[in-house]
């Protein structure tokens, strides 16, 4: 089995270094946990009962959780698949016992407008100590940098401009992160001056690649990018923290704990900008085709997770139970009034 996965990481070694920085972190540690479980086991171990205990053991101290196992096999897969495919093993008619922990559902959370207003202001506000590595002597030191205030550096104003991208756009986490403000053949690119959000990067410029749609950045957003590039004209980086493009993820994670309730840190996360963007488009009465494409999705995707979220959802049978009722009322007034003629001719 190890055998196998080796085979793929070879054959697959320059999509795999092309993964951002986290996502290559995360990988190296899901086929560290592979290795390390499979080793010594053939294909025709895997069953039920292995991937449970595989769930169960492959972490000290806790079990891995539904997700985890479904993304670790998710990758897991195509390699055994790989393997058979380049015929490096013989099934002999057997069929692999792929059983899996259920999906779970789908998160329907959803950032409010005072949320992300509040966000936005305790990123642009934060500040902290902050150090810099200088050099002296040909050694290189960490010192503290000291505001002229002495009330510390502003260490998060790249998060809130990660939030804004983020809930205008509806673009992926790592795409936020990668973005540059020049065109370059690996990175995506935010041209200013078309008002255009390449997500896929300069390879994929075409409308018609479904991978990262470009799309047009809000006149709002596009004010403010301006603004950024001419604050930082040392950096290429849209996203830019001390000199870096990197991760958001960690510092994103201690915002919410310092804004959100406890009830709603675990419920949302970066992602989650997306599924706002999209809420805040339909209440708008955006169309679904534009949100779809906007957001890289299918309409369907549009229609069947965000279309509650349109003013005029389900309004059809809004106005058929009203005509209904206008419906019986007037037989009631009818009924009322024949009464009433009745009643008056037979007293006369």
């Amino acid at each position: 089995m190890v055998d196998l996965i080796r085979f793929y990481l070879e054959r697959n070694a320059e999509m795999i270094q092309a993964k951002s920085k986290e996502k290559l972190r995360d990988y190296l540690h899901m086929v560290e946990r592979l290795i390390k479980f499979w080793d010594g086991k053939t294909v025709f171990e895997i069953n039920e009962n292995t991937i449970r205990e595989y769930q169960a053991t492959s972490r000290a101290g806790t079990p891995l959780s539904d997700n985890t196992v479904l993304r670790d096999f998710g990758s897991f897969r195509p390699m055994i698949n790989f393997g058979i495919e380049k015929q490096r093993l013989e099934l002999g008619g057997h069929l692999i016992d792929w059983e899996l922990p259920a999906p779970p559902p789908p998160r329907e959370a959803y950032y409010t407008r005072d949320e992300v207003a509040a966000l936005l202001m305790a990123a642009w506000k934060k500040k902290n100590m902050a150090f810099e590595e200088v050099e002296k002597n040909g050694i290189v030191k960490k010192q503290r940098v000291v505001s002229k205030t002495g009330k510390g550096i502003s260490t998060s104003r790249h998060i809130a401009r990660f939030i804004l991208i983020a809930v205008w756009t509806g673009t992926r986490s790592e795409k936020i992160e990668q973005a540059s403000f020049v065109e370059t053949d690996d990175r995506p690119w935010m041209d200013l001056d078309s008002g255009i959000f390449y997500r896929g990067g300069v390879e994929n410029k075409s409308p018609t690649n479904k991978r990262a749609d470009p799309v047009r950045i809000p006149d709002e957003l596009l004010a403010h990018l301006h603004r950024w590039r001419a604050l930082n004209k040392h950096t290429d980086n849209v996203i830019d923290h001390k000199g870096r493009a990197g991760s958001t993820r960690g510092a994103f994670r201690r915002l919410k704990l310092e804004v959100l309730p406890p009830g709603r840190v675990e419920k949302v996360n970066r992602h989650t900008f997306k599924h706002t963007c999209a809420s805040w488009l339909m209440s708008k009465r955006a169309p679904v085709s534009i949100i779809a494409t906007y957001l890289s999705t299918t309409e369907a995707v549009i229609k069947k997770h965000y279309g509650h979220f349109h003013p005029d959802f389900h309004k059809e049978i809004n106005d058929v139970l009203k005509i209904a009722k206008a419906e019986r009322l007037a037989k009631t007034v009818a009924e009322r009034k024949a009464k009433k003629a009745a009643e008056a001719k037979k007293a006369a």
